[in-house]
């Protein structure tokens, strides 16, 4: 008598792989979501918190602090592109730039994926804080964009106040 071999067959095997491709097909968008979500968070957070470090600094040792988009070197953009990361330097004569190597109190290289776009609003790529903790002139806008769309923004008033929303509909990237 003849025992049958432990194992599936080439048709079953060919089901199982065929329901497994169908599954994986229905839950790769769905994860590609969640992913994105996450990245908009992560970068939210980061910018937020640096924003808020600033503010915090510059008013803990009474000195104004600017946080500007980096060029990787300890200089900063002079666009308003922040995706390559940024730096945060003392800055008590209202410089662009920090005037030493020792001003330069944090820089944040390449902070998030390289498909996150960070980006301030126009005419602003800076800003500065005061000691008393105030940000002077317009609001600060910073856009985090994946794929052409805006997925949340972080605002600093001129008060200083540090906030981050996310649009309830997809704008485009300006």
């Amino acid at each position: 008598m003849r025992k049958d071999a432990p194992g599936f067959t080439l048709v079953e095997l060919l089901i199982a792989l065929a329901v497994l491709a169908l599954l994986l097909g229905l839950a790769l968008p769905g994860f590609r979501d969640v992913i994105e979500r996450q990245r908009t968070a992560t970068a939210l957070h980061l910018v937020s918190a640096q924003f808020a470090q600033a503010r915090n600094t510059a008013i803990m040792r009474r000195t104004p602090v600017t946080v500007c988009p980096s060029r990787g070197d300890g200089r900063c953009r002079t666009d308003a592109d922040w995706s390559q990361g940024w730096l945060m330097y003392r800055d008590p004569t209202g410089g662009s730039q920090p005037r030493t190597p020792g001003d330069v109190l944090a820089e944040q290289h390449r902070p998030t994926h390289a498909s996150v776009r960070i980006q301030s609003s126009a005419g602003r790529p800076r800003i500065r804080f005061q000691p008393d903790g105030r940000s002077g002139g317009t609001n600060l806008t910073v856009r985090i964009c994946i794929a052409g769309s805006v997925r949340g923004e972080v605002v600093v008033n001129n008060v200083g106040r540090v906030r981050s929303a996310r649009p309830r509909t997809p704008t485009p990237c300006a």
